[in-house]
């Protein structure tokens, strides 16, 4: 088993902290769907520091869903079809969400794609440690996209510091979200065991596909953008897959980037950690 990965103290002020010192600032959700029975056992068997929101209506879950979605647990005791809606639902509000399905031995060889399945009766340590494996390897998937996104525009600003006037200040903060970002990282592979970062590589088609079918990208004109990138002529008005979405994504106010080439129209200026 991999190291323990400390939970962020209540009150911690990680602003102050040394940056080799600070902890991933993991507040994201786990939402349940499923009978009474599960929901009235699964917010005791995880972990303290992880928020579980239970529901025993599917539509009540699908209101409930938000960006901070990082593992959805849903029952296999729902009709397929109503089960895969809600699995659609949750990957498409957030995406780097893990699910996984609560299954009996009956209902264990499910259609519905998932992550993992948790067949009945489970082990309530073994089911807590497999629950906070799956929210941390969400945590994981965002912290890397936001990586990988931050560095491409420090990238682009850094060519273009020859040909046009680059906030020295601003700069010097990407760079230290992108360090930040590496740190956690860094912490994010000691904790998470072979298996999970096995899982990380490889997570099915499937699961892109179903984004694909809930997300209807909006207008980028209603955005003041263009239908495609000016730097690479990338499609801004359809969905391309859970990794480059809509084309382009939110940074800050005013502020966007190309999901495909990292182009930033505006002042490029990440929004704060979350799951998506």
């Amino acid at each position: 088993m991999r190291g323990e990965l400390p939970s962020h103290p209540e009150g911690d002020d990680s602003a102050s902290t040394p940056a080799d010192r600070r902890r991933p600032p993991m507040r994201a959700n786990v939402h349940v769907l499923a009978g009474e029975t599960w929901c009235s056992k699964i917010p005791g068997a995880v972990s303290d520091d992880i928020t579980v929101r239970t529901f025993t209506d599917a539509d009540a879950y699908d209101d409930a869903l938000t960006p901070n979605v990082a593992v959805g647990l849903l029952s296999c005791a729902e009709a397929t079809e109503r089960l895969t809606d809600s699995v659609r639902r949750t990957v498409a509000a957030s995406p780097h969400a893990r699910i996984g399905l609560l299954a009996t031995a009956d209902t264990k060889d499910s259609a519905v794609p998932r992550d993992v399945e948790f067949v009945a009766p489970v082990d309530r340590e073994a089911f807590a440690e497999r629950v906070k494996r799956l929210y941390v390897r969400a945590h994981y998937a965002a912290t890397l996209d936001r990586y990988y996104g931050v560095s491409v525009t420090i990238r682009n600003l850094e060519l273009r510091a020859d040909e046009a006037a680059v906030d020295d200040a601003e700069l010097d903060r990407l760079r230290e979200v992108r360090d930040r970002s590496r740190h956690y990282l860094r912490q994010f592979r000691a904790y998470l065991d072979d298996e999970s970062l096995a899982a990380l590589k490889r997570r099915g088609d499937r699961l892109d596909e179903l984004v694909a079918d809930a997300r209807d990208p909006p207008d980028p004109a209603t955005r003041g953008l263009p239908d495609s990138c000016p730097a690479c002529s990338f499609d801004w008005t359809t969905w391309h897959g859970r990794g480059l979405g809509s084309g382009y994504r939110k940074l800050g106010s005013d502020t966007w980037q190309c999901t495909n080439c990292g182009e930033t129209l505006a002042d490029a200026t990440p929004s704060g950690y979350r799951v998506s």
